[in-house]
């Protein structure tokens, strides 16, 4: 008999918690060691120097493995609902995109932990678009979603709260892209908003326009906090799922085939010729 394990919420819980966990212990780690300053850096600006990045990459690696099997079972969730009841007939294919969307978004937290902005910054700027980006794009699919989900699987609240999410990320993306490019051009392209603490941050004459530095960091950390709410609206649900464990087979190959039923063939051939010896006899 198969074993069943209710896992299922640990994924998406576990994600919500480590995200902020994460952050926070790079942050304070980064700022004591002087490499970035307190007020205020990008997320990725506290793991893009040694020993935090170790560390701030490692954790980002467990957190988007988590994600992706978070993706991967509310699809499956959805089309198991969808499989049973009467819901929106374009459901089945709303959640393949939404999937779509979501393990790039997992990847691209990847990317984001495994490429410091301080070394390979292209293919970081790709891995926050695929994060962010396509991440708020997967909590419009998931809104939209829960409409049809309503209230069978999850409630019309859990519905409001991810439409508002889904709203704040979008609008807190606009904000962090808007104010990074205006201090970028205010600074006329050098790299001020990465000057660490050694290199007197606080010197007013050194950078320009400071205060859209501190917009566009403060969107991205709330930008942030909007996905870990979105990953708590899951863990409810996810208590209604179940994991069964894996059933092993063991596939023999041809020789052992051959051998056992070239014995089997012999017995039965032994067998037979008693048989009829027996039968001779009486």
């Amino acid at each position: 008999m198969a074993v069943t394990w209710n896992i299922m919420p640990l994924f998406p819980l576990l994600s919500a918690l480590l995200m902020p966990l994460t952050f926070f212990i790079t942050y304070a780690w980064s700022v004591a060691l002087g490499h970035v300053e307190p007020v205020f850096p990008y997320i990725s600006s506290t793991g893009a120097y040694p020993p935090e990045s170790n560390f701030f990459s490692f954790m980002l690696d467990i957190i988007s493995v988590l994600m992706a099997v978070t993706v991967w079972a509310r699809h499956k969730q959805v089309l198991g609902h969808y499989n049973q009841t009467l819901v929106c007939k374009d459901l089945e294919k709303t959640s393949r995109i939404a999937t779509l969307f979501g393990l790039s978004s997992a990847f691209g937290l990847f990317l984001v932990g495994n490429f410091q902005s301080s070394t390979i910054t292209t293919v970081h700027l790709i891995g926050a678009v695929l994060a962010f980006g396509l991440g708020t794009v997967y909590q419009w699919l998931q809104s939209w979603m829960s409409v049809c989900l309503s209230p069978h699987v999850n409630s019309r609240g859990v519905m409001v709260v991810r439409f508002i999410c889904s709203a704040m990320a979008t609008l807190l993306i606009i904000t962090t892209v808007v104010f990074s490019v205006l201090h970028d051009v205010a600074n006329q392209g050098k790299e001020v908003a990465y000057w660490a603490q050694n290199k007197a941050w606080w010197q007013a004459e050194g950078r320009k326009k400071w205060s859209y530095h501190v917009l566009a960091t403060s969107s991205e950390w709330v930008l942030a906090f909007t996905f870990v709410a979105m990953l708590l609206t899951l863990v409810p649900e996810f208590k209604r799922m179940s994991f069964h464990g894996v059933k092993m087979h063991y596939d023999r190959d041809r020789r052992q085939v051959r051998e056992i039923d070239g014995a089997r063939s012999t017995e039965a051939i032994v067998a037979s010729s008693s048989r009829s010896q027996e039968s001779t006899a009486l």
